[in-house]
């Protein structure tokens, strides 16, 4: 089982990684930059292979991956060098790698969404004893208008529903093309906390609406993100609440395990939660590069590279230690130490 974790796992975290460094590979070789290697995966090398300027490697160790820009931090008199390339190439090089894990979750999603269908407002079938089968609600309703609110979808319905338990709610519904009037109160589920009227949807299949539904899930993934940074920084949780990479192994084989649809929208959870991380004005992070790249710009006059590279090599060393912080929650966690 810990074998099929760790395989699982592997395969995760290698196609996120790649794909972020792809990110900046593509816009570095499409602005001029020279890339000197191009590698997934971290230590010893297995394969590599020189195309024109460019290494390719794949190293031994697949948690990771980089993309080696000449100059990156240090200082350089190739004018194709990082460091020497204008302020906006390199804002373009440095946000495209958590650009690309933002657009890879919004794929991962849309196609999870085509497959199992989208949610829409009608009614795909009525629970036992709730308030929906009570005022006469049948499979096939069609949910049209919730008192004055016109209903275009599932989501609609359910934060009307949501934000009324215990409250009176004109429901308009269309049955075999006759407009109806329900009067329906949702009540407070305690197995689902949440209010509830007692409906599953119909789930319809379109391109078109894999595209509406994808792109919710990645916003509402993206707002769930920074409400836990900004929790986590106001002290709202606890440090120790931080899933390290043993966390992250296990959460993927979980996932994995009931199927590969669960795990392509977990692997999208992942992956904007990378992007977005990366994006934080950190040292060693891209964001981190991304501030400097703005300082230079609102100072007029560049940071010396080889500062730059100190403050982001201090800044890789703290994210070492969160990530060691992390794994040995995750082992207490496990309950490895008893």
């Amino acid at each position: 089982m810990i074998f099929f974790y760790v395989v699982v796992s592997v395969i995760v975290l290698s196609i996120l990684v790649t794909i972020h460094e792809f990110g900046h590979f593509i816009v570095a070789k499409l602005s001029g930059t020279k890339v000197n290697e191009f590698a997934v995966g971290f230590g010893p090398k297995i394969f590599s292979k020189k195309y024109g300027e460019t290494e390719y490697s794949f190293r031994l160790m697949l948690f990771g991956g980089f993309c080696a820009l000449a100059g990156e931090d240090e200082t350089s008199n190739d004018k194709r060098a990082v460091t020497n390339q204008p302020w906006y190439t390199r804002l373009g090089i440095f946000a495209a790698g958590p650009l690309m894990n933002i657009l890879l979750t919004f794929i991962l999603l849309v196609i999870v969404f085509y497959i199992v269908g989208s949610p829409v407002p009608i009614v795909g079938s009525v629970l036992s004893g709730y308030p929906a089968e009570k005022a006469g609600i049948i499979p096939g309703d069609k949910i049209v208008m919730v008192n004055n609110t016109k209903i275009n979808d599932w989501d609609t319905l359910q934060n009307i529903i949501n934000s009324n338990s215990g409250i009176k709610l004109k429901f308009t519904i269309e049955r075999d093309n006759v407009i109806l009037t329900k009067s329906i109160v949702p009540t407070y589920d305690k197995n689902a906390s949440k209010p509830m009227i007692g409906i599953v949807p119909q789930y319809k299949r379109s391109l078109l609406l894999a595209f509406s539904t994808g792109t919710k899930q990645a916003i509402f993934f993206s707002k769930m993100i920074i409400l836990s940074l900004y929790m986590l920084i106001t002290g709202k949780v606890s440090a120790n609440d931080l899933m390290g990479p043993v966390g992250i192994v296990q959460a993927i084989g979980t996932e994995a395990k009931s199927g590969i649809l669960n795990l392509m929208a977990f692997t999208a959870l992942i992956s904007v939660n990378l992007g977005l991380l990366n994006l934080l004005p950190f040292p060693a992070l891209d964001g981190g590069r991304i501030l400097f790249v703005l300082i230079e710009k609102i100072r007029g006059k560049p940071v010396d590279p080889e500062k730059e590279g100190f403050v982001h090599y201090i800044g890789f060393i703290l994210l070492i230690a969160l990530i060691l912080f992390a794994t040995y929650r995750d082992l207490i966690r496990i309950n490895i130490f008893k």
